[in-house]
């Protein structure tokens, strides 16, 4: 008899993805959306109480925060549950060393964060029957250089044992591990290690945020598509739908005030700061620009949003995001919310808890005004 993952992952019907950003603490924006996600499939139906997004959800993906909150659900929680986890996590997690050296160790220690993951996911591995639907988490190998979309697709590379003993099968994976792995920003928590193969020295995992793959959709769309993966489901809006969610994107917007950088290290990082909302605007724009998006968002003010206008004619599927962008701008228009440019960079702290309530209140009300249930079916 076919386990619930392989019913989703390998079964007919239309097919549904969701797909997580990463961002540290601001992954209560996420769960704000979720709640409002669950909310009106669940009324949907029938007010089932023992449904879950895992239900309707035939693969689901994250990058480091995101990563924490796809396995939480591919594991069958309430978004309210997992809300909570956070709520307990984050002060935790994000509380600064007694001592370090400032460039040469981490910031946080990253045991608080390890012993939570091995509270909530045990021993499980990625061939865990309890996984009810597809899962997919995003890593960056430091050592090779690559970034690496672990699934548990029993179909997918890697995932058996190598005849040779070249390599472990990617489905004895301890699940606390690679999400461990997924979530260890440099600069904040030390790498994670994951042992490849017997006898050899193990893989030093980053953040996949440090990917083109910080939202990680198009990673999640390959693995529905490409050939290597085995799963080949079915394009078009009828049988494909991607859900994307945010953690609060923004731009780094220099004013006439901000003093040109005056060393060659402080443009480098000012440069750096908009590579990571650069390359999420890029799937943004692909996506858009592939599928058929009932609510588009504007990428810029030279193409707008792309509403329809597919490229080759035919949308491969359907697509919507959704975010709350830590902006100005947008919070004044979207939510009556005005804040100083000096509040707003503390509101986008990515490793400080204390905002967190507030933020997830924020996002309540912007998904509110955003969800449909239209955009879901």
């Amino acid at each position: 008899m076919p386990s619930e993952r392989d019913e989703h992952l390998l079964g007919p019907g239309p097919k549904h993805i969701l797909a997580l950003d990463g961002g540290g603490v601001l992954g209560v924006i996420e769960l704000a959306f979720l709640e409002r996600i669950e909310s009106l499939l669940k009324m949907r139906n029938g007010d089932d109480p023992d449904f879950r997004l895992s239900d309707w959800f035939d693969l689901v993906g994250g990058t480091s925060t995101g990563a924490i909150i796809a396995a939480c659900l591919a594991l069958g929680m309430k978004v309210a549950d997992v809300t909570q986890l956070y709520f307990d996590l984050a002060p935790r997690a994000f509380r600064r060393k007694r001592w370090r050296i400032t460039g040469l160790t981490a910031r946080f220690d990253a045991g608080p964060l390890a012993r939570f993951l091995e509270q909530v996911f045990g021993d499980r591995a990625l061939e865990s029957g309890e996984i009810r639907t597809g899962l997919a988490i995003m890593a960056r190998r430091y050592d090779t250089g690559s970034p690496w979309l672990i699934s548990n697709n029993p179909r997918a590379p890697y995932w058996e044992d190598a005849a040779d003993g070249s390599y472990e099968g990617n489905r004895h994976y301890r699940l606390a591990k690679v999400i461990r792995a997924s979530t260890a920003a440099p600069g904040l928590f030390r790498p994670e290690r994951i042992q490849i193969a017997e006898g050899e020295a193990a893989g030093l995992f980053i953040d996949g945020g440090l990917s083109p793959y910080n939202n990680p959709s198009l990673a999640l769309l390959m693995l529905s598509q490409a050939r290597a993966f085995g799963l080949k489901w079915k394009m078009g809006p009828e049988n494909l739908s991607l859900i994307s969610i945010g953690t609060g994107l923004y731009r780094h917007h220099p004013t006439h005030q901000d003093k040109p950088p005056l060393f060659a290290g402080e443009l480098v990082m000012r440069a750096l700061m908009n590579a990571l909302p650069d390359g999420q605007l890029l799937t943004l724009t692909l996506l858009q620009w592939f599928g058929e998006s009932p609510q588009p968002w504007q990428i810029n003010s030279e193409i707008g949003d792309l509403a329809g206008e597919v490229l080759g004619g035919r949308p491969l599927l359907r697509f919507q995001r959704y975010d709350m962008p830590l902006e100005i701008p947008w919070l004044d228009k979207h939510l009556g919310r005005l804040f100083s440019d000096r509040e707003l960079k503390d509101l986008r702290r990515i490793d400080d808890a204390s905002r967190m309530r507030e933020l997830h209140a924020m996002a309540t009300a912007a998904a509110a005004s955003q969800v449909r249930l239209e955009h879901l079916l």
